[in-house]
């Protein structure tokens, strides 16, 4: 269902795609036509509501536009050889309100906020117990504060609907970033009483789960518009430092065994994730899937012995890591891999033979190797011009990695697609993970002048990630974290969360977006400016508000 170009900025509820259901039930939409506000105010029709409130987050975060738009543009990724949108890495001025990735996150994410305003309204005259009503309402105010906060932190000052849009809206005001905040903040506090411990089911929000998002939130608020570089001191570090904490110590919650546990398609659910977008197999129910599969897989499908298969991905090759994350052209990298084991975990680097027909010869005319056999390889250094003529599989040094051909991140290959070229995937999208809550706690307090408790924090998660035997070596000491700081802690952080959409926002809220692109994305670093710190407003949303709506400066 296509919905009509009308003037308004907040599309209403009764336009939207309703009967979608949160966590593992059934996503079907149903399209209801025909319907007044009344119909929200029965049982039916309000559980409607409430399930069509989790959508935004399915068509964002697990597709192209929600990773293009906090992957690209940073220290860890930069542009491979395809894709439309590289110019939300290269800051160049085809990065304008006339882009359909930042149109659709607007009307997405407010009608995500329409439909939680409609389900708050609702929650007062619908026939149900109360104790339901509550629950909804804070299902409601937790999705409501997480669309608010993309909002915000991607445009800057927006609109601030608390009703439901149910007619034609053609003017709005831009409300200040503070007053934004304090009302994300209030929703966050008002889900956190109204919800339980645990989701009854798995996919809804639930009390840790706003707790965390108050805490990041928190966090965020303190850096301020994201150009102060050292932050000053804000009484939000302690305020975030206590939500994170109860995440951290409830019992619910603990880090897997190992750090590659997280990233088992067949241990989806596990006591590390927090809240996670919910995908399943079936084609009915799924919608788009999570496509983040395709876009940070080489084009190993192109190379001698090879051809595209299931296990190994449909490579559409859009998201490269930079010479700063894998360590080459200067950098000396951000892993130790004698004793951290996330690099290894986290990236592939040897594709095994699938196809006999293209396996090269050598001079006899013999097959140099075997279907089965390894194929290409990505050691992590160069090789000499006699070391590879020594080996009968491709070698890829950093000195060889192109814009199609890099070491890939496989956090989010899905060998439980049916064919090689499907694009949606069953894969659920965690947002939400334990070690990020450990890691922003540490963060809280070592901003708050609490080094002591922000160490032991850090190890833990650093301790998780050491190969055998060296636990000890992967600690690090107060002295070690106050001398690297900030930098320390995003390095960490990158090292932790490479990929997993949180880089944009968390160089920007800390105050080294521009500092960090400059030093370490080589396409990035000449055209990257302060007015980048936030994005475009969406030029047809100006045009439809008849001019009530401004450009951020710069665009």
């Amino acid at each position: 269902m296509t919905l009509p170009m009308t003037r308004r900025l907040l599309l209403p509820l009764a336009a939207l795609l309703v009967g979608g259901a949160a966590g593992c039930v059934d996503l079907k939409e149903t399209p209801i036509s025909g319907i007044t506000s009344s119909f929200y105010s029965t049982p039916s029709g309000f559980e409607a509501a409430v399930n069509s409130m989790y959508t935004p987050a399915r068509t964002h975060w697990p597709l192209e536009r929600g990773s293009t738009m906090t992957v690209f543009g940073t220290d860890e990724f930069t542009n491979g050889a395809d894709g439309s949108y590289k110019f939300f890495n290269t800051y160049s001025a085809q990065l304008n309100g006339d882009v359909d990735f930042l149109r659709d996150t607007w009307r997405d994410f407010y009608q995500g906020i329409n439909t939680a305003n409609t389900v708050i309204d609702a929650a007062a005259t619908v026939n149900l117990p109360d104790a339901q009503k509550s629950l909804r309402v804070g299902e409601a105010k937790f999705l409501r504060a997480l669309y608010f906060f993309t909002l915000v932190r991607t445009y800057g000052a927006i609109p601030l609907p608390l009703t439901p849009t149910t007619g034609v809206v053609t003017e709005t005001t831009r409300e200040p970033v503070a007053k934004v905040y304090e009302q994300i903040i209030k929703d966050c506090q008002d889900a956190i009483a109204a919800l339980p411990d645990k989701a009854a089911q798995f996919g809804r929000a639930d009390r840790p789960a706003a707790q965390y998002l108050l805490g990041e939130v928190y966090l965020t608020r303190a850096g301020g518009d994201g150009t102060q570089d050292p932050l000053p001191p804000s009484p939000d570090f302690a305020l975030a430092a206590e939500q994170l904490q109860a995440v951290v110590d409830n019992p619910r919650f603990g880090l897997l065994a190992q750090y590659k546990d997280n990233f088992d398609i067949q241990n989806e659910g596990n006591k590390e994730v927090v809240w996670a977008i919910q995908f399943t197999n079936d084609p009915l129910t799924t919608g788009d899937g999570n496509k983040l599969h395709l876009y940070f897989t080489a084009a190993y499908d192109l190379e001698p012995g090879m051809l595209r298969d299931i296990a190994n991905d449909r490579p559409f090759r859009r998201f490269k890591p930079t010479p700063w994350q894998l360590g080459y052209a200067g950098f000396p990298g951000i892993w130790d891999k004698t004793k951290d084991a996330r690099y290894e975990q986290m990236y592939k680097v040897v594709w095994i033979s699938n196809n006999p027909n293209n396996i090269p010869k050598d001079a006899s005319g013999n097959p140099k190797y075997n279907v089965g056999d390894t194929a290409v390889y990505m050691p992590g250094v160069d090789y000499t011009a006699a070391q590879k003529a020594a080996v009968r599989y491709k070698i890829y040094g950093p000195s060889d990695y192109t814009d199609a051909m890099f070491p890939t991140l496989n956090k989010y290959l899905d060998p439980t697609r049916t064919s090689t070229n499907q694009e949606p995937g069953q894969r659920d999208l965690v947002l939400f993970r334990l070690d990020n809550a450990i890691l922003m706690l540490a963060e809280a307090y070592w901003r708050d002048g609490r080094s002591d408790l922000a160490v032991p924090l850090i190890n833990r998660v650093r301790e998780r990630a050491a190969k055998p035997g060296m636990t000890a070596a992967m600690d690090i000491t107060i002295a070690d974290l106050d001398a690297g700081g900030i930098n320390f802690i995003l390095d960490e952080r990158a090292r932790e969360l490479t990929g997993e959409t949180t880089r944009w926002f968390d160089l920007k809220r800390t105050g080294k977006l521009i500092e960090r692109v400059q030093l370490y994305n080589a396409e990035g670093k000449n055209n990257i400016k302060p007015f980048h710190l936030l994005r475009p407003i969406p030029n047809q949303e100006i045009l439809l508000s008849n001019g009530s709506l401004t450009q951020n400066p710069g665009y």
